[in-house]
């Protein structure tokens, strides 16, 4: 395999498949040095954070148009107005893709706590369970 579709697949791994430089380094026979000087040197990190609020933006979207045509859609019947069939096959369509955004914002909200700081609840009842004797 040449250097640059190394250089191509090591980008796709690190910005879509979200694996770190060390594991890209063992699965492509490739030394930490060329892959930091790759990420550097082709904005690996935007891309990857582009890549991810792309998707965000996406899926807000898409949930936001399909509830503006709910109520596009409810607002005719409540006014007894026929509603478009292309209107009815495109809203049913959208809900077909709702489960999918619906999995994928979930699998980032673990992320997210993740990365919440301060003390949570459970941290809080640790404290005073083991430090300040409370039951």
């Amino acid at each position: 395999m040449t250097k640059f579709n190394q250089l191509a697949q090591a980008e796709h791994m690190y910005i879509y498949d979200k694996k770190s430089l060390a594991e890209i380094g063992m699965q492509l026979g490739l030394s930490r040095r060329i892959l930091f000087y790759w990420k550097k040197e082709y904005n690996w990190d935007k891309k990857r954070f582009d890549a991810e609020h792309n998707k965000d933006k996406f899926s807000e979207e898409l949930l936001d148009f399909a509830r503006k045509m709910m109520n596009k859609i409810s607002a005719d019947i409540d006014n007894n107005q026929k509603t478009l069939p292309p209107e009815m096959y495109s809203l049913i369509n959208i809900l077909k893709n709702v489960p999918l955004v619906k999995q994928y914002t979930d699998s980032l909200q673990p992320q997210q706590k993740a990365e919440r700081k301060g003390l949570t609840p459970d941290i809080v009842r640790q404290v005073e369970r083991e430090i300040l004797g409370m039951e």
